[in-house]
């Protein structure tokens, strides 16, 4: 799979599903990847996540939230190769996170960056801007 707008629609399905299979992961994810979530409503502090955190982080997913969904308003690709992605994301949560209460619904507006080396996302920096709901 080479055409990076492919590999982030690939990764958004996982993700979406908070699939934690590693297989899967490895067809888009490089095995140096690194993921950058800037602050945000359950995040306070910048983030840095490897190939291992990001699976780890879909597992803990898993146990505090359902009916994850992400609708990308626009996606584009970038004169250097990049790919930026806008949307939506929500999902639900089955226990009490942090400022989020057991049932709260969460919803972010979205902004991801993808850089890529090898055909696979090398680099992912993400801005959540999370709506009171």
């Amino acid at each position: 799979m080479s055409d990076p707008i492919a590999v982030v629609s690939s990764y958004f399905k996982l993700i979406q599903g908070l699939d934690n299979d590693a297989s899967a992961f490895a067809a888009v994810l490089h095995p140096e990847v690194e993921q950058t979530e800037y602050p945000n409503l359950l995040s306070r502090n910048l983030v840095r996540r490897s190939y291992e955190e990001i699976l780890s982080t879909l597992r803990n997913g898993r146990e505090v939230l359902v009916d994850s969904r992400f609708e990308m308003d626009r996606i584009h690709s970038c004169t250097d190769g990049s790919v930026v992605a806008e949307g939506q994301w929500r999902a639900q949560a089955i226990i009490d996170l942090g400022p989020v209460v057991r049932g709260q619904l969460l919803v972010a507006q979205l902004c991801m960056v993808f850089e890529f080396k090898d055909g696979k996302i090398y680099r992912q920096r993400s801005f959540h801007n999370f709506e009171t709901v």
